[in-house]
């Protein structure tokens, strides 16, 4: 059991090194897997890895035999970057971002890893797709698929000098991938909704509820720390014409905090869209940092957001907690009341909490030394773990912070009216 207080012990991480996107989700063998970036050498972003994690319950993890490894000299010796898992011929294939180049922009192509006889995954010798040689294209990588139909058509993240890209792909074969031209770009992008990044990565094309929502995880560099967030289309999806287009109708942000990024969404068996976001180490803006010695300490780096539902209300893609972490809450843990309402405070390092108007913040001492994380009108979930923070309101969907509590500092949590609070922990084992 670690002992390090800011660590999220429900949440999925890497056993050691550094964590980014999340990759491969999907059901399969009679369990749920999720996949993720990784360095296992260090808690710094380099020699990315593909680590693995299943679950039969989406509540209890155990990490599984490393899936994809960069091999030296070969189409992915700079990094196995980020893709998905998909079911094809009968199995499942992992289809990555192959950088043979670590830092060299336009490295990156397509690759197809599947399984072999003893259920390990053969990284293959050859491109499904190459880094396609278009003008002013730069930065193409992170295929996701979607079936349209009797279609199934692939997609990658792009840069073009007008902003971000999605490109299309026909992919009947999934070992060989045909460009076909470009889904959406910033340009296309109706005035008065946001069209931010230089570059749009991790795309991730879903129909929820009848409405097709477009994910695109974006960045702008020449600032410190470098700006990025991730925005959610909805959207008309053409597959009329010789290259389908995405026609955008609405924006919206994925999320409101700013410490998720390059989430992936996989389609339950049951017919919801479940998403992982990465939740990096909370030096972004608006979150309380953590010195990058003391990440060099913990010796981790990084962690995956508990799993959520996509969904649409009043045509807005929102998330909420996925419906399976209900069986984590354990104890209630004791509420009192003052004149504004019910207010609980605890240095659990894993609790639930539900009510209106709730508020979150950490407190030393007394509330002249209070600091207020999060608050939100209307009614709230809380979901905190170690030094991930998870809120979510019905109509707006998800904020992500990461949180780090120093020295003798509490949580307080308030809200009007009822509050139900209780702790988290692992269920037993079956």
């Amino acid at each position: 059991m670690t002992t390090d207080a800011h660590d999220p012990r429900l949440h999925v991480r890497a056993p050691a090194g550094w964590l980014n996107d999340p990759n491969g989700a999907g059901w399969w063998d009679g369990r749920w897997h999720v996949m993720y970036q990784w360095n296992p050498h260090a808690p710094v972003w380099g020699g990315i890895h593909w680590g693995h994690a299943s679950s039969p319950d989406l509540l209890r993890w155990e990490h599984e035999p490393t899936a994809l490894t960069p091999r030296p000299g070969t189409l992915d010796g700079g990094g196995a970057w980020s893709g998905v898992a998909v079911h094809d011929r009968g199995d499942v294939a992992l289809v990555y971002s192959a950088v043979r180049e670590e830092a060299v922009t336009g490295t990156a192509g397509v690759a197809v890893a599947r399984r072999g006889r003893d259920g390990r995954w053969v990284q293959p010798d050859r491109l499904a797709a190459p880094h396609p040689d278009l003008p002013g294209l730069v930065e193409v990588r992170d295929p996701f698929l979607v079936t349209v139909g009797a279609r199934r058509l692939g997609i990658q993240g792009a840069g073009t000098p007008d902003g971000g890209a999605v490109l299309v792909y026909d992919v009947a074969d999934l070992d060989d991938w045909r460009l076909l031209g470009t889904l959406v770009t910033a340009g296309d992008v109706p005035a008065g909704l946001a069209a931010p990044g230089q570059v749009w990565e991790c795309p991730q094309l879903v129909q929820v509820g009848g409405a097709w929502v477009l994910l695109v995880s974006w960045f702008e560099r020449g600032e410190e720390p470098e700006r990025r967030g991730v925005t959610a289309y909805t959207g008309r999806l053409d597959v009329a014409g010789d290259v389908p287009r995405f026609v955008v109708t609405g924006s919206t942000p994925f999320d409101h905090g700013p410490d998720v990024y390059a989430p992936q969404v996989v389609l339950a068996p049951d017919g919801r869209a479940l998403v992982w976001g990465w939740c990096g180490e909370g030096r972004g803006s608006g979150a309380v940092g953590r010195p990058a010695a003391e990440v060099e300490a913990a010796g981790w780096a990084g962690v995956l957001s508990f799993p959520r539902e996509l969904v649409v209300v009043d045509g807005r893609p929102v998330t909420r907690p996925a419906a399976e972490l209900a069986g984590l809450r354990d104890r209630p843990l004791p509420v009192v009341r003052d004149d504004e309402g019910a207010v609980l405070a605890t240095d659990e390092p894993a609790w639930w909490a539900r009510g209106d108007d709730v508020e979150v913040a950490l407190v030393d001492g007394d509330d002249a030394a209070s600091v207020v994380v999060w608050q939100g009108r209307g009614p709230a979930e809380v979901l905190v773990d170690g030094s991930v923070l998870e809120a979510f309101r019905p109509a707006r969907g998800g904020t992500t912070l990461r949180v780090y509590r120093r020295g003798a500092q509490r949580w307080r949590v308030r809200a009007r009216g009822d509050l139900d609070v209780a702790t988290l922990r692992l269920p037993p084992e079956v």
